[in-house]
């Protein structure tokens, strides 16, 4: 399912890894990669060594191309953004943040760079900024996120109409159907993250991949932090699940550290933990699929 910003980027599917903080790691990442869409690392919460150490282990598991999301609040972002230009990644998100305090350095080092916007507006900066590839995402989406609310349906069309560059839908995207919804808003491809979190290659605990097969849709919420907003389970669907595997004696020990991660709203689609091959085949066959079905339709 190629097109030109797969071209650009030497991947095989316009469906790229969200990053994840933390749980992006070097297994997901390259299973990511491998299955033909781009893998990125989650650095926000990494050191630089950490960093390096996550690229050196990705590379032991893919010859594909593979990047690393870079969040401009992380604690230590300038030398992040220089352990990925000296490791010699092609490609970096940014996000979090203006686009103006990495773009530049990235593109001199020959980097590809994509940031993450939730407004119009910003697509406008990060355009003027000089970023290659610009991810629109709603507010269905997990983790960190505006406090606008603007759903995907709403943001992607917008952007795309603002800007020149490509455009990458996120936010409530689970497989093909939501992929050949985003292609019809203007975009070139998604970025995915909740979906992803519930694979065997996805280092969290089997607990919080229990919730995810668990949840309905009404079981996240978004909690107001500052400026933005985390989407994340609710407490007490967390607690009464946490209960219930406890209380069933099951082999899947609970992790009471689950609360304080993130989890998009598309946590009520999915049935099942399967690998990352699975779900891209799966997404890339449905939108395949679903597409000249809906040209027909309409005659």
């Amino acid at each position: 399912m190629s097109n030109g910003f797969c071209e650009a980027l030497g991947i095989s599917h316009p469906i790229i890894l969200g990053g994840l903080s933390r749980i992006g790691r070097a297994p997901l990442v390259a299973a990511v990669s491998n299955a033909g869409g781009l893998g990125l690392l989650g650095a926000g919460s990494w050191t630089p060594e950490q960093l390096a150490d996550q690229i050196r282990e990705t590379r032991k598991l893919t010859d594909r191309v593979f990047g690393a999301n870079i969040p401009d609040h992380a604690r230590e972002a300038d030398e992040l953004v220089a352990t990925a230009i000296a490791e010699g990644l092609p490609v970096v998100s940014t996000s979090a943040g203006n686009p103006r305090r990495f773009t530049a350095r990235l593109k001199e080092a020959g980097l590809y760079v994509i940031h993450v916007v939730s407004t119009v507006a910003h697509a406008l900066t990060a355009e003027k900024a000089g970023v290659d590839a610009i991810v629109a995402e709603g507010s269905e989406s997990g983790g960190m996120t505006s406090m606008e609310q603007i759903s995907t349906l709403v943001l992607v069309p917008q952007v795309a109409e603002a800007v020149r560059c490509p455009v990458i839908a996120a936010g409530g995207i689970a497989d093909g159907r939501g992929l050949a919804a985003a292609l019809a808003l203007g975009a070139v491809g998604v970025q995915v993250g909740t979906v992803l979190m519930a694979t065997k290659e996805c280092e969290i605990s089997p607990a919080f991949k229990e919730m995810m097969v668990r949840a309905r849709e009404t079981d996240t919420y978004l909690e107001p932090r500052g400026r933005a907003a985390s989407r994340m389970f609710k407490e007490a669907f967390t607690k009464n699940t946490l209960q219930e595997l406890t209380e069933s004696r099951s082999s899947i020990i609970p992790d009471l550290d689950l609360a304080q991660t993130g989890v998009g709203q598309v946590t009520g689609m999915i049935r099942e933990v399967r690998s990352a091959a699975e779900v891209i085949a799966g997404m890339v066959g449905q939108a395949r699929a679903i597409l000249p079905g809906l040209t027909a339709e309409l005659g």
